[in-house]
C-alpha cells in the first residue's frame, strides 16, 4: 500500500513539473486564459459576458432623471 501511494504521488510530481518546464525554467508567462484579456479570443470577436453586458448597456443609456424634480410618493407609506 505504501509503495502505491508513493508511485502515484512520484508520478503526479513528475506530470505537474513536465506540464511546467516551459514556465519554470525557460521563465515563460503562464498562458492567459481569461476570456477578456487573451489576445486569441479577443482576435475570433469573443469576449467576456461582464464586458458585453457593460457595452450593451452604454449603448441604451436610460433617460436621464432630473433628481431635483424628483418627489417621494408618501401616501404609500400610509397603512
Amino acid at each position: 500500500m505504501l509503495q502505491l501511494l508513493i508511485i502515484v504521488t512520484a508520478l503526479v510530481s513528475l506530470s505537474f513539473l513536465f506540464l511546467g518546464i516551459n514556465i519554470f525554467f525557460f521563465g515563460r508567462k503562464f498562458p492567459e486564459t481569461e476570456v477578456g484579456t487573451n489576445r486569441n479570443m479577443i482576435r475570433l470577436g469573443i469576449r467576456c459576458p461582464q464586458c458585453e453586458e457593460r457595452s450593451r448597456y452604454r449603448k441604451q443609456r436610460p433617460v436621464k432623471v432630473n433628481l431635483k424634480n424628483l418627489r417621494p410618493d408618501w401616501t404609500l407609506l400610509k397603512g
